[in-house]
């Protein structure tokens, strides 16, 4: 018995070495065993490339910061240990705020991150740690380690067939947006800090990004009220600024004389760039919603914050209440029928159903109580659709959103039909110049496209000012 054991193991490692191959990492010059090849790399980065595109929505164009991003990156991998691989640098059109590589040197960034850094060195800093998990190896050597761990646990399988080639065939996407182990992060944090000194930026603007970054985190959890929600660059950069730090001092920077931080000609290029969500799926101007290629609009009460998701509005409000609005295919069903079946409740226990004609629209409302929680509901046809409002709110705070609910209903209107609401343009990224000037920054934040809810917390979010500054240039929303 022992004896097949052991030949099942001798068997297991001529397998598993005779599918690997040394391969020389460039960022160490070390030849390590891997199951992925350079030219396996380029092919998976060539392959997965459109799809990353696909899935956060698109390439953002705009040829001022697409040059500015790979001249800045170009620059950056020069000093590096692989100064002829040919990277691909992206802007996804995206607002959440994230940046990763794949293998073969694609690097991606997306338009909420850009616009989060403060300055060029941080923007910096960002793309040297992408393109230090490149030149690691980091996706090979973690493809090796998955599955040198599954053929471990699969011997028998093994033995039957390979699954180390179809296991490569079949890797998607989603293998290489996971996070990285801490010390493949610590490793392209050492990198970036060696890229970014040979590049002559200040290293600790890096560790001022995370920051930035867990600001902001706190921040998503204050709007959404999780306390366990996590940005999704933290999810997969784990590394606190504390421990990027660390690092950064580590290294002997000595040959660095007057580091580049570069906020002037930063602001310059983000200047203009759209901020937020992508005009085709909606966007928020002050507390209305605009949607202009399904032509309507609706306003909001200052005490709602909502936020556009790919099939529906959530709206946030005190006390836990919430707001939905979506859309639904018109079936030309009876009113009544259509709450009964869109909440699943007998046509008995709906309250309060009426029906109303305001600004040319037919409006349908009802309520609907459940244990402590009240349901309003909402609904205004045309020929195609059915727009779709509800509100749940604790049945003791339904009475304080009810007005605030009927308003935003009775708001509703085509695009089409209104010249001013038609001419209001996505918002964009703005810079200013600051002032010493008392209840300046709060006049500028009023003035601001933001939401009025939270839009303090994200103006000093997206800045770092000091009233006392006043030649400091400031970023805002119009």
């Amino acid at each position: 018995m022992m004896k097949n054991k052991i030949l099942i193991f001798l068997i297991f490692f001529i397998i598993f070495f005779s599918t690997s191959s040394c391969v020389v990492t460039p960022s160490s010059g070390q030849r390590e065993i891997s199951l992925m090849s350079e030219e396996d790399e380029k092919a998976i980065g060539k392959t997965e490339h459109p799809k990353i595109i696909k899935q956060f929505g698109g390439v953002y164009q705009n040829n001022t910061l697409q040059n500015y991003i790979e001249s800045l990156g170009k620059f950056l991998v020069s000093t590096s240990e692989s100064p002829n691989l040919k990277f691909t640098f992206t802007i996804l059109n995206s607002p959440i705020v994230n940046a990763f590589a794949l293998p073969g040197g694609y690097i991606y960034l997306t338009r909420g991150l850009i616009y989060l850094c403060q300055n060029e060195a941080q923007l910096a800093g960002v793309i040297a740690h992408e393109i230090g998990h490149v030149t690691g190896r980091h996706s090979a050597k973690r493809y090796t380690t998955a599955v040198g761990t599954n053929l471990l646990g699969n011997i028998l399988n093994t033995l039957i067939k390979n699954p180390i080639l179809q296991n490569l065939t079949n890797t998607t996407s989603s293998l290489y947006l996971l996070s990285y182990s801490r010390q493949h992060e610590y490793e392209a944090d050492n990198l970036a800090t060696r890229y970014m000194i040979r590049a002559g930026f200040k290293p600790t603007e890096m560790a001022n990004f995370l920051k930035q970054m867990e600001n902001y985190s706190k921040l998503q959890k204050k709007i959404i009220g999780d306390k366990k929600k996590v940005s999704e660059l933290l999810l997969t950069h784990p590394n606190s600024s504390k421990r990027v730090m660390e690092v950064i001092n580590s290294v002997d920077d000595s040959s660095s004389y007057k580091p580049i931080i570069g906020r002037e000609v930063f602001l310059k290029k983000i200047d203009g760039m759209l901020y937020g969500d992508k005009p085709e799926e909606g966007f928020f101007y002050k507390n209305t919603f605009i949607h202009k290629p399904l032509d309507f609009f609706f306003n909001f009460d200052d005490s709602i914050f909502f936020i556009n998701n790919p099939k529906f509005l959530l709206g946030l409000a005190e006390n836990e209440t919430k707001i939905f609005f979506d859309i639904d295919n018109n079936k030309n069903q009876d009113d009544l029928e259509y709450f009964s079946s869109w909440t699943k409740t007998p046509k008995k226990k709906i309250l309060n159903y009426n029906k109303e004609t305001i600004n040319n629209y037919i409006i349908s409302k009802c309520v609907i109580k459940r244990s402590d929680k009240t349901i309003g509901l909402a609904i205004i046809k045309d020929d195609k659709n059915l727009y779709r409002f509800s509100i749940t709110s604790d049945s003791k705070k339904f009475e304080d959103y009810k007005k605030k609910f009927n308003d935003m209903v009775y708001s509703f209107g085509k695009v089409s039909a209104n010249q001013n609401v038609a001419n209001i343009e996505p918002p964009k990224v703005r810079i200013l110049k600051n002032s010493s000037r008392k209840g300046y920054i709060d006049d500028v934040i009023e003035n601001s496209s933001l939401q009025k809810k939270f839009s303090k917390d994200i103006f000093m979010t997206l800045n770092e000012i000091d009233n006392s500054e006043a030649n400091k240039k400031i970023k805002t929303i119009y």
